[in-house]
């Protein structure tokens, strides 16, 4: 769990850096939803794994695939709303590694790995595409 809130922090401490006129408040909400987008990224990698390769089946429609998708990132996002925001989880991530960033020699390498991190499940999604395209 560590590693995933290092990489929260690093999303959440870039956010509220970038823009610090924006207030806090607003760097939240920014890490939450993009950390939110990366968990729904592995959701629907994983869905999509299991319909090409063990079902052998896809969406019978586009809109009940994108309605699906839909569902899923509005799902993931209010969970982690309740969890960082309502329930203040980020401010005690925040808090536990802030003292020892200032120490960290290694502050970019972190926030590129950070971003790597959370687009891995679009890079495997576009990969699946372009290697594994599905049967019309």
């Amino acid at each position: 769990m560590k590693p995933l809130e290092y990489v929260y922090f690093n999303i959440y401490n870039h956010c509220y850096q970038r823009d610090i006129r924006s207030g806090e408040y607003f760097a939240r909400f920014q890490a939450m939803y993009l950390f939110s987008l990366s968990v729904a990224g592995w959701v629907l990698f994983m869905q999509a794994v299991y319909l090409r390769f063990i079902k052998h089946s896809w969406f019978a429609s586009k809109p009940g695939a994108m309605i699906f998708a839909t569902t899923i990132y509005l799902l993931t996002a209010f969970v982690f709303h309740r969890i960082f925001i309502v329930n203040q989880h980020d401010q005690r991530i925040y808090d536990k590694f802030y003292s020892s960033y200032d120490r960290n020699p290694n502050k970019k390498r972190d926030l590129v790995l950070s971003f790597f991190l959370i687009s891995i499940p679009y890079i495997l999604l576009l990969g699946m595409a372009i290697f594994f395209p599905k049967g019309q």
